[in-house]
């Protein structure tokens, strides 16, 4: 059981509950200050205090007076003109990320949201109710309004869902899973929307990925370095610590694991005193990689815990805040937008030890292409070489998706919105050049291992488990055969992790 209390959220429950159907709680002590905060709200108002999206229009429509009379009405208006997202549908596993962390912003009891509907959002997590939410629309400020408004038609017995695998309506969904519709009112539907949670879903299960993709790009990196003979002097601890950033030494750590025992990977001789950049500036560029992704991860961890929503109650002061921005997305976007540039970096060195494998003139006197027909056959069979076209065309595309989204602001809502973020922009184009990038160093591993086998002699015996596992899903290629089921499914192996 995952415990939200509005603080303490981690990367690693999201995961669980987003792809592994973790169940999540609200805990006692938070739920005390969720009744806390909803009855503070309704006393505010009884006295008169103005209060933003409640007794007052939302936007640019905020000088309008809203009677309450009409706040039922309100905010079930807000939630349907605000799902106004376009596109494919989001990841279920996506979806259901971002009803984890808004539940969690909820669980802060610092939102003034109805208990109820915290509840209600809960057991949706729960029992398995994922709405139908279209990946586009949001700009990242004022919260990621159109994806968190799909999110939430269900509650008003509105949109799509998917229970069990099968796409509904909203309505039916909730009725099928037992959850009663909450009555939404005071801010429920503004408490609902107005968060970074599109931004924080999408790119929390990217950075989980991109850690295990990085690891195991380290250990692409090592098998290139075995079937190129690589120099091990690269990588040396001493000359790691030189370098003064802790990533250089920790993937310098990892290589000389990876290859301990190599009759391949030795020491420079009289002959060969360096290697290519992309064979011996692997610890600095996956090194450098390793602290980005420890900054990416101390914002988003931030991120999810944070009190993400306008108006706030502010505990010190004792008061609440229509004033509150703290619903923008540009902390997120930025490191976002770092995650998607690191791994293009890492894509980018990847691609460039592909061409040194398959390129006979630069792949120490292995065949080119790496087919392993003989020499009577070298023109009949053209082996990898469209393998490395894929990495080639697969970098381009991830450079398009690294431009950084999170300066790209343009305002909105009649220009009361005149600063946004686009952190939902910056989380997507992150998680689509991790899901690249992952190719592109399959189909590394992919070169490295049949290099290996063409050299003939036993790989440093980390390695040979790491070949062994190809192997079971990609055998050598003695002749050509469709190469697109073979980087699909190594493909799949780094997706898992198992190759880290």
């Amino acid at each position: 059981m995952i415990e939200l209390d509005g603080s303490s959220l981690t990367l690693e429950a999201v995961e669980a509950a987003a792809r592994g159907g973790a169940p999540v709680a609200v805990s006692d002590a938070a739920m005390q200050r969720v009744h806390a905060s909803w009855r503070r709200l309704r006393e505010a108002v009884a006295r008169g205090v103005p209060v933003y999206g409640l007794t007052t229009g939302f936007g640019a429509l905020d000088t309008r007076g809203v009677s309450p009379a009409d706040n039922r009405a309100q905010q079930r208006n807000l939630l349907m003109s605000h799902a106004a997202g376009v596109g494919r549908p989001m990841r279920d596993e996506a979806v259901r990320a971002m009803m984890v962390i808004r539940a969690n912003v909820l669980a802060s009891g610092l939102t003034g949201v109805r208990p109820e509907t915290l509840e209600a959002l809960v057991a949706m997590i729960n029992r398995g109710v994922v709405p139908v939410v279209p990946e586009q629309g949001s700009v990242g400020a004022c919260g990621d309004l159109a994806p968190l408004a799909h999110m939430s038609l269900p509650m008003i017995g509105l949109g799509r869902a998917r229970l069990g695998g099968r796409e509904m309506s909203g309505a039916r969904a909730l009725r099928r899973a037992d959850i009663p519709l909450p009555d939404l009112q005071g801010r429920d539907g503004l408490a609902l929307v107005n968060g970074t949670e599109q931004t924080s879903g999408i790119g929390a299960l990217a950075l989980l990925d991109a850690r295990r993709l990085l690891s195991t790009a380290e250990t692409a990196a090592a098998m290139s370095l075995e079937a190129l003979h690589g120099l091990e002097d690269s990588f040396d601890h001493e000359l790691a610590l030189l370098k003064r950033h802790p990533g250089v030494s920790r993937t310098a750590e990892h290589l000389r694991r990876l290859t301990e025992g190599s009759t391949a990977v030795g020491p420079p001789t009289e002959g060969r005193l360096r290697d290519a950049l992309s064979l011996r500036c692997a610890p600095q560029v996956l090194g450098a990689s390793r602290d980005a992704l420890d900054f990416v991860e101390a914002v988003l961890s931030r991120e999810m815990n944070a009190a993400n929503d306008n108006p706030l109650f502010l505990e010190l002061r004792g008061g609440i805040t229509s004033n509150s921005g703290n619903f923008h997305g540009q902390a997120a976007g930025q490191a976002l937008d770092v995650l998607a540039t690191t791994m293009t970096s890492v894509a980018v060195m990847s691609e460039r030890r592909c061409a040194r494998l398959v390129d006979e003139k630069l792949n120490a006197g292995l065949p080119a292409f790496l087919v392993g027909a003989g020499p009577d056959a070298e023109g009949l069979h053209s082996g990898f070489m469209l393998a490395q076209y894929t990495a080639a065309s697969l970098v381009a595309e991830l450079r398009c998706r690294a431009v950084p989204a999170s300066i790209q602001s343009i305002p909105t809502c009649a220009d009361s919105g005149d600063h946004v973020s686009m952190s939902p922009i910056a989380a997507r184009h992150a998680a689509e050049v991790v899901e690249a990038a992952e190719t592109v160093v399959a189909i590394e591993l992919l070169l490295a291992a049949q290099a290996v086998d063409l050299r003939g002699a036993e790989p440093a015996p980390a390695l040979e488990v790491v070949r062994t596992r190809l192997r079971d899903v990609a055998p050598f290629m003695a002749a050509d055969r469709v190469v697109a089921n073979d980087i699909e499914a190594v493909r799949v192996l780094v997706h898992s992790g198992v190759l880290a």
